[in-house]
């Protein structure tokens, strides 16, 4: 764009610009008219949203709920696991267990000296 084209926008735009600008009481009104009409769409865009949520939670609630069907494939698994054991492999590496550490090595007694704590 040239620089004559730039002027001659803006002389367009001032001239259509000129004139009396609106009071300060027709502007105070229009900001007035708008935040009452936009709450106003707040109040119903909320209310629109709590009925949908309150009717989503009265179906979910109404809704029958459905016992699972005992299948033959169910009954066969649960036969497997509660008749079934499982072994590590690497038990057979550790030696057999000799005795119960909390039940064979008896208790230490107190120190005989009374200087030091018990026998350790």
């Amino acid at each position: 764009m040239s620089d004559q084209i730039i002027k001659d926008a803006l002389k367009d735009a001032y001239r259509s610009a000129e004139g009396k600008p609106p009071s300060f009481d027709d502007v105070w009104a229009a900001a007035e008219r708008q935040h009452q009409a936009s709450g106003r769409r707040r109040v119903r865009t909320a209310s629109g949203v709590a009925a949908a949520v309150a009717l989503a939670a009265i179906t979910a609630l109404l809704w029958p709920q459905q016992e699972p069907e005992l299948t033959d494939d169910y009954l066969i698994a649960d036969a497997l696991m509660n008749s079934t054991s499982w072994v590590a492999p690497s038990d057979s590496l550790l030696p057999e267990h000799q005795f119960d550490i909390y039940q064979d090595i008896p208790a230490l007694g107190p120190s005989t000296n009374s200087q030091e704590g018990t026998l350790l």
